[in-house]
């Protein structure tokens, strides 16, 4: 097969060099593999390649060394799916993490910037064809559905065999439809999340959110009185508004939703917000929340939304506990041991529900608070002491992770 015609024809077509299209092209692996790939079916990107892998590395290596003597730019894009809850989460390239490897999978090589590009660059990429396709997905981008229909005819009379055509209809068709999902969201939420925006990401690399914004702010506008459902959690302003990263607004959404420290899903949404915005205590108190009321949600979680000083904690917390998801609930106290403001001014960020039972995890927590507080005042007192006595009581896996901590300050 020849590497360098096939580089050479996809980057005249579409101006830009993908890896991933360029292994359909040599095919090694099939339109349905890739989309079983993207959708989390399997747990890595070779499992849906076909052929001996050192020569499919050759190939990419060759690919790219062809896309870098033309004087395209490499940017990596991210292997990554959106799950039901609308959270990007990374996919696999192969089971062994090798970062060589798997650079070559996801640095893509585009048009470089006006003014950095050379004569060869200009002359190659600068063709009717490869014009075209520019045109058409600004006007993709733009949301000008006429312009692209008048473009996509060009292309078709002039270029039929272009590779891209095919791969741009989709998002050409979904802003036909958007004055449609004005009234029928949640349809719309469906077919943006489960067809478009992969075939955005694909599509449009670094251009997909310019694309992807204006359903967001659309659905925003219809859902704007749509109540929480968790059967349809994204059919709700905290999602759109997370899409739209207005966190500013997302924050207040959520505490608008009545008993939304009931939900994980507007738990985890609120905590995102407010560590975006660099109110970092008040994320880790929603954090505080969300493990008392769904540990083993927030534990999953945790790992792909905690912000770095979180996430440290917490693997320095499951170094420290036998069994994870038993002890999750038990994070929070871990958590107040090494940020004890967590638990100032209890009464304004602690939503107490009339008729509530407490839960052991909540308990825990104010019951090692109180310990903190005479600890720092006097660490030898009666209630000190008592206190002391109580946690090892009431909590004796938390006493000996309280103990540890105490042992090592003193050491």
């Amino acid at each position: 097969m020849d590497i360098a015609s096939v580089v050479e024809r996809l980057i005249q077509e579409r101006g830009q060099l993908d890896p991933l299209v360029f292994l359909q092209e040599i095919q090694v692996v099939s339109k349905t593999g890739l989309a079983t790939w993207r959708q989390g079916k399997v747990a890595s990107l070779q499992e849906v390649l076909q052929g001996d892998p050192l020569w499919i590395d050759g190939c990419l290596r060759q690919a790219a060394r062809m896309a870098r003597t033309l004087g395209l730019t490499p940017r990596t894009v991210e292997a990554c799916r959106t799950d039901a809850n609308g959270h990007r989460q990374g996919l696999q390239i192969s089971v062994i993490h090798d970062p060589g490897r798997e650079a070559l999978y996801t640095t893509h090589y585009q048009r470089p910037k006006t003014g950095h590009g050379g004569t060869q660059m200009d002359l190659f990429l600068d063709t009717p064809e490869t014009m075209l396709i520019n045109d058409l997905i600004q006007a993709i981008v733009s949301h000008n559905a006429s312009s692209a229909d008048d473009l996509v005819k060009r292309l078709e009379e002039n270029h039929p065999q272009n590779g891209a055509l095919e791969e741009l209809r989709p998002l050409i068709q979904a802003i036909t439809q958007k004055e449609h999902w004005v009234h029928n969201p949640m349809e719309g939420i469906k077919i943006i999340q489960d067809e478009v925006v992969p075939c955005a990401q694909n599509a449009l690399a670094a251009l997909a959110g310019r694309y992807l914004n204006p359903f967001y702010r659309l659905f925003d506008r219809a859902l704007m009185h749509q109540p929480f459902d968790p059967q349809h959690p994204n059919a709700h302003r905290s999602w759109t508004l997370e899409q739209l990263e207005n966190w500013k607004s997302l924050a207040e959404c959520v505490l608008l939703e009545e008993g939304w420290v009931q939900q994980p899903v507007l738990l985890q949404r609120r905590a995102r917000a407010l560590f975006q915005l660099k109110r970092l205590e008040a994320s880790h108190q929603v954090w505080v929340q969300f493990f008392w009321g769904f540990p083993q949600q927030a534990a999953q979680a945790i790992e792909v939304q905690g912000d770095k000083n979180l996430k440290r904690l917490w693997y320095d917390f499951i170094d420290q506990v036998e069994h994870r998801e038993n002890d999750a609930q038990a994070f929070p106290a871990w958590m107040l041991i090494h940020q004890p403001r967590l638990a100032e001014q209890r009464e304004e960020w602690l939503e107490e529900v009339e008729g509530e039972i407490p839960l052991p995890g909540k308990i825990a927590f104010f019951l090692l608070a109180d310990l903190l507080r005479t600890e720092r005042e006097s660490s030898a007192s009666p209630e000190s002491l008592a206190l002391r006595h109580q946690l090892k009581k009431e909590f004796p896996e938390l006493f000996l992770l309280f103990m540890g901590t105490v042992r090592s300050k003193s050491v």
